[in-house]
């Protein structure tokens, strides 16, 4: 089983992908055989060339997505993940609450992401609250 620190290391890892717009570090930050569940309910992305896919589906989708991430709880192999989603362009975008959850192999890898959004609930980015 992973130390809480590997659990720890491979959330941070997955943000600094987003962070830094990494396509290669966010396929990295994955096990050979992880899973993306983005969102929860739509067919899952296995592997890590189908991680690859999904990073190019969703940044073709929004020139931009940054995360707020307001808390990560680790307990044991997984980690629960809360945040905001920051997407959009120069001219316009969103802002999302979402919840995500990590279960990471022992090599510190993500073995599979599943992603708890709604589309419903955006809001305009220069609106703190929450969407309701």
């Amino acid at each position: 089983m992973p130390s809480p620190e590997q659990v720890q290391a491979a959330v941070d890892a997955y943000v600094a992908a987003y962070a830094k717009n990494d396509r290669d570090a966010f396929r990295d930050a994955f096990a050979e055989n992880g899973v993306i569940e983005d969102p929860v309910g739509t067919p899952a992305h296995a592997g890590r060339d189908a991680c690859y896919a999904f990073w190019d589906t969703v940044h073709q989708l929004t020139e931009r997505i940054t995360f707020d991430v307001k808390d990560v709880i680790v307990c044991g192999n997984e980690a629960a993940m809360v945040f905001r989603i920051h997407a959009g362009s120069a001219d316009a975008g969103m802002v999302i609450d979402a919840v995500d959850i990590f279960r990471v192999d022992d090599d510190g890898k993500i073995a599979s992401m599943r992603a708890y959004w709604d589309m419903s609930r955006p809001r305009p980015p220069a609106d703190p609250s929450p969407a309701a």
